[in-house]
């Protein structure tokens, strides 16, 4: 046994998705050679966007956050270096976001997933998932 072996590369691949308002595209889809741990997962309780892995029943294999997905505001840089910044919401959201997710096997097509809290709800276990938008995945 090798013991200063780097973990094995697992199947994965890197999407970069463009949003304009509502429409989302997926840009490029490559396979990229990562180490499995280095993959960062969503917890289940986790409120976010996330980016699903699923298969072609529609089950989530995988499921990764995309915490820059979809903003909805802008960062405004100050004109003096001394001063802070701030953040303001815009009215048509546009921008970029990038996200590596396992290729599971079976994996058929990814799905951007918005989690959030049911209104009224008292605990973090009654959330709830709302199916964005998806896309199929190329084979590798």
């Amino acid at each position: 046994m090798n013991m200063g072996a780097a973990p094995a590369p697992s199947r994965a691949i890197r999407l970069i998705f463009e949003y304009d308002g509502d429409r989302v595209r997926v840009v490029q889809q490559a396979p990229v050679d990562i180490a499995a741990a280095a993959l960062p997962t969503a917890a289940p309780d986790q409120i976010g966007v996330f980016v699903d892995v699923r298969d072609a029943g529609n089950r989530t294999l995988a499921r990764v956050p995309a915490p820059q997905a979809l903003s909805t505001s802008m960062e405004a840089f100050p004109e003096h270096h001394d001063q802070q910044f701030s953040r303001s919401d815009v009215a048509t959201p546009t921008g970029a976001f990038t996200v590596v997710v396992p290729m599971a096997a079976g994996a058929d097509h990814v799905t951007i997933v918005r989690v959030a809290a049911n209104p009224g709800a008292a605990t973090t276990a009654e959330l709830r998932t709302i199916d964005l938008v998806s896309f199929p995945l190329k084979p590798l």
